[in-house]
């Protein structure tokens, strides 16, 4: 007997959202995103799109190369103007991983939501007087919370 469509979304959402949690702890805690986890949210939203059809797959694929390639580009251009890393390739495959569950139109949002997050957390962390004078601040957080802005964006729309 097959489980219902609606069991199955909401399984995938649950795990993806697990997947944020945790990834968004161990960046904190560590500094660093594993790939095991990074390429594993990124099959997984590969597979969930070819089978639940959320999305197209073919939107899939071009989010996840669009996702890598966009941050690979930002930390290639910082590396060469100010000779040191401004983020790491984790968060490449992370956005990358985003972009395969949300497709190649989520990008900007993407971006946008994690980057605002990111300096907002820059900004309170200045007004404290906690401001470190080389801040190593995760972007992983910022990612794990633009992800779960879009998983419930569906939601938001019916209140």
């Amino acid at each position: 007997m097959l489980l219902p469509l609606n069991f199955w979304m909401g399984s995938l959402a649950l795990l993806f959202v697990v997947y944020l949690v945790i990834l968004a702890s161990i960046d904190l805690k560590k500094g660093l995103l594993p790939d095991v986890l990074t390429l594993s949210l990124l099959w997984l939203g590969l597979l969930a799109n070819s089978l639940l059809h959320w999305i197209s797959l073919a939107s899939a694929v071009w989010g996840a190369a669009l996702g890598y390639g966009l941050l690979w580009l930002v930390y290639w251009v910082f590396k060469l103007l100010r000779h040191k890393e401004g983020l790491g390739f984790g968060d490449c495959k992370f956005l990358a991983a985003l972009g395969a569950w949300w497709g190649w139109q989520a990008i900007p949002l993407l971006l946008f939501i994690a980057s605002v997050s990111t300096l907002l957390v820059l900004g309170g962390l200045r007004l404290i007087h906690k401001y470190p004078k080389n801040p190593r601040i995760p972007f992983g957080p910022g990612l794990s919370l633009a992800g779960f802005c879009l998983l419930i964006k569906p939601l938001l729309t019916f209140i």
